[in-house]
């Protein structure tokens, strides 16, 4: 199998991180340097080359432009599983008629699939060839067969720089998903050398990530930023995607906090040879240092590289590698990157101090496509988070917990992840959520809901609990289940934790 090389990698934009070119120009340009690169690798199939993944695109984008102005506006990319290669080359088609792509897939609600149709006015459906089209479009629908011209010239007009590429959502773990609306600036905004150091020089870069989701634009994107070849991974299968690391050599893996439990329970590396890894990346608010610790185990001279950041707030990042000795910490802020801790009154916070986390760059702005909700959270130049942290004197930033999920107990306030950080350590947690509940004396009762190996052994985990945990940190209640809700990201839905044990305290197991 070939592989891809450095030639054609993306040029350096501005030193102001401003770029000059879209992402589908960066394909073209890919392609042109390394026809027969691979760009992408789905198991069991014909990988992806640039010079093909270059044609098809155009082939495609030459079938788009039949559907006209102006139902070319928004279309949405609805594909599943493992389709990988049809949702890049649909992405790049759309792209490259200048339109604006929404990402959906087959396992999202059919209610939150048609919410999303008609919130962003979506024209038409490019689907998989194994799907049936969504419902809730009154729009055209077309597969990449059906789109495909055999005309391999590039289209015109070429999309405007300036111009929105995507509509991305947010994860909805804390409420329904909202809209971002991103442009092309944006998108690539000092992106480029980042993305190279971050990943490092891996032939092969396994990516355990959902497809049709807010995220998989970005892992699609991968090859034509990086040195290294994109090999996807179904991210619910820890056997499968041990068995890929094993037969690629996978030098570099992209997971979600979820899969790397999943690959850690199912301790995959006894019957695997992990030892290609070097450098496993996520970005996500912090992964419970007993997971992070085992699954480092598990891949001897690994480094975990984890960043913190919001679809909103992007490309504002901090970055960070695991450190057991600051296991919740999320680093410092990269180039270009400036955050600061404010109070409840918007206003900036001393060192040290727990408050709200705001981040801005250089880069034009993520938008909410709710005029509301944007004049709310971007203020200015800066961005809220919406979570909370503290930064120290010399700029680190320590995450503290999710604003929405934070505990407000007694007049204290307790982070559900540092609760669940102590708990995970315990061999008998399989899983766990803190919440808060409502409580008469202290307005919230720390209650902490867990999935146990032996659930007969909870008394075990209660001593363990209070023995390790500051007293307004010790559960009051503890709920046991066989599976935490979860989105169809893999995230714990929090929110449904708290509609269903929201009811008086004494009501509650404890």
């Amino acid at each position: 199998m070939g592989s891809s090389t450095s030639t054609g990698l993306p040029q350096a934009d501005p030193s102001d991180g401003t770029p000059t070119r879209t992402l589908t120009d960066l394909l073209r340009e890919r392609a042109a340097a390394d026809p027969e690169g691979i760009a992408i690798v789905v198991d069991g199939r014909d990988p992806l080359t640039f010079g093909e993944w270059d044609r098809r695109a155009d082939a495609a984008a030459h079938g788009l432009l039949r559907f006209k102005e102006p139902r070319l506006r928004r279309i949405a990319l609805y594909f599943g599983g493992l389709d990988w290669i049809d949702y890049a080359v649909a992405y790049h088609a759309a792209q490259r008629v200048g339109a604006t792509t929404l990402h959906l897939n087959d396992t999202m609600p059919a209610e939150e699939i048609a919410h999303r149709l008609a919130e962003c006015g979506v024209n038409g459906i490019v689907h998989g060839s194994a799907l049936a089209p969504p419902s809730g479009s009154s729009g055209w629908t077309a597969t990449l067969e059906t789109l495909d011209t055999g005309r391999y010239d590039p289209p015109a007009p070429a999309p405007r720089i300036d111009g929105i590429a995507d509509i991305l959502y947010t994860s909805g773990t804390t409420g329904r998903a909202k809209a971002i609306t991103v442009t092309h600036t944006n998108m690539l905004f000092g992106r480029a050398k980042p993305t190279i150091d971050t990943l490092g020089n891996a032939d092969h870069l396994l990516a355990a990530m959902p497809l049709g989701t807010s995220s998989s634009q970005g892992t699609a994107s991968l090859p034509l930023l990086s040195r290294s070849i994109l090999l996807v991974a179904p991210p619910e299968d820890p056997e499968q995607i041990a068995a890929l690391i094993t037969r690629y050599a996978c030098g570099s893996m992209m997971i979600t906090p979820a899969t790397a439990l999943a690959l850690v329970r199912a301790r995959v590396h006894e019957r695997h040879d992990l030892g290609s890894i070097h450098t496993v990346t996520t970005a996500s608010s912090a992964f419970p240092p007993a997971v992070a610790r085992d699954l480092l185990a598990a891949l001897p001279g690994a480094s975990l590289a984890m960043a913190y950041t919001s679809l909103e707030a992007s490309p504002a990042v901090t970055l960070h590698l695991f450190d057991p000795a600051r296991p919740l910490s999320m680093g410092h802020p990269a180039h270009g990157t400036e955050l600061q801790i404010t109070d409840e009154d918007q206003q900036p916070l001393p060192a040290g101090s727990v408050g709200e986390i705001w981040m801005r760059t250089a880069a034009p702005k993520r938008r909410y496509l709710d005029t509301d909700l944007d004049q709310r959270f971007n203020i200015g130049d800066w961005t809220r988070m919406t979570d909370l942290g503290r930064v120290d004197e010399d700029g680190e930033l320590t995450f503290f917990d999710r604003s929405a999920d934070a505990v407000r107990s007694g007049g204290a306030l307790i982070s559900s992840i540092a609760v669940e950080a102590e708990l995970y350590e315990h061999p008998e947690v399989k899983e766990v959520a803190v919440i808060g509940t409502p409580d008469a004396e202290l307005g919230q009762a720390v209650t902490a809901v867990l999935v146990l190996t032996s659930p007969d052994r909870l008394d075990e985990v209660r001593a363990f609990a209070e023995s390790r945990l500051r007293k307004p940190e010790v559960p009051a209640h503890y709920v046991l289940t066989g599976a935490l809700p979860r989105s169809f990201l893999g995230k714990v839905l929090k929110r449904e934790l708290r509609a269903r044990h929201g009811r008086p305290a004494d009501g509650l197991p404890s």
